[in-house]
């Protein structure tokens, strides 16, 4: 689904990302690991399109569901006005089926305005938003922050579905044990490079 070809990133003058060719399969999931500074999330935001880079990455896949690390600017609207603006290609009664169904396994208000929101309620925010329009491919980073025990594990549930249902699916994480038995490769970055692939099936 996603192939990198001789990708580089440069911050002014510092090499931070350098991996010469790597292929993410269709239907497999990633667990990509790497202390701060590794070059996990700048390899997230090159495949994205948030940052410019050198190099190559195509992408079979039109659209990507994201959750960023970082919550973005967005907190004045309510979460239903961002679900709705999100799904605006689908008729209304699917889209509105849609964001009700993962409002409710999520347990999660969506007429209030964002910035209202605990943390914990922000961060199911980004997750549905990553889900609402049925991706190839889904990149959650670092996708636990703020959760609690057990909407941690219903993430959980849900990367196990997309899982079933083959899509290509991109971890990053400094806890990898949230996310046993879900994924294929684990994928360690350092200094920019990647250090090491180990196939976990």
């Amino acid at each position: 689904m996603i192939i990198i070809n001789d990708l580089k990133k440069y911050y002014k003058n510092n090499l931070v990302l350098d991996i010469n060719y790597f292929r993410f399969e269709k239907g497999k999931t990633y667990l990509l690991l790497g202390s701060n500074g590794s070059g996990k999330s700048t390899l997230v935001k090159s495949i994205i399109g948030l940052i410019n880079y050198q190099g190559e990455i195509i992408k079979n896949s039109k659209y990507i569901g994201y959750v960023p690390e970082r919550f973005p600017e967005i907190s004045l609207i309510k979460a239903k006005t961002l679900f709705d603006n999100l799904t605006l290609e689908k008729q209304k009664t699917i889209r509105e089926e849609i964001i009700g169904q993962f409002s409710n396994f999520f347990d999660l208000n969506i007429n209030k305005k964002i910035c209202s929101l605990s943390k914990g309620n922000m961060q199911k925010v980004m997750i549905i938003q990553a889900l609402i329009n049925n991706a190839d491919v889904f990149i959650f980073d670092e996708a636990m922050n703020g959760l609690d025990k057990l909407n941690q594990e219903k993430l959980i549930e849900i990367i196990k579905i997309l899982k079933r249902s083959h899509k290509t699916i991109i971890i990053t994480s400094h806890y990898p044990d949230f996310y046993n038995e879900c994924y294929d490769y684990i994928i360690t970055l350092s200094k920019g490079k990647i250090y090491e692939i180990k196939k976990c099936y």
